[in-house]
């Protein structure tokens, strides 16, 4: 009598034991996924402020500087002071989607 009940104990805690595995390995897995989504917003998080601050750092540079000004006017549309002469190249690629000259 007493060994069966002792292969009973024991059979009871091996079914305890499979259940618990089964019951908390889905848990630990979505633990983990969360897990490493929640590290991977948090870098994507880091590298957009990062980004954000130079954005501002430059808008402010922007609004605060009359050279930084003139230079985005020069650069982008092609505006000149009084009395000056600007030369415009074309670049080697769109020399390569031109014709040739004849």
């Amino acid at each position: 009598m007493k060994r069966f009940l002792q292969m009973v104990f024991f059979a009871l805690l091996a079914v305890m034991a499979v259940a618990a595995v089964v019951l908390v390995f889905p848990a630990f897995h979505k633990y983990n996924t969360i897990k490493n989504r929640q590290l991977e917003a948090n870098k994507e998080l880091k590298k957009q402020t990062n980004e954000c601050l130079l954005l501002r750092k430059k808008l402010n540079n922007i609004e605060n500087n009359t050279t930084e000004i003139e230079k985005i006017a020069r650069e982008k549309f092609n505006y000149c002071k009084n009395g000056e002469t600007v030369y415009k190249f074309n670049s080697k690629e769109a020399e390569k989607d031109s014709p040739p000259p004849q």
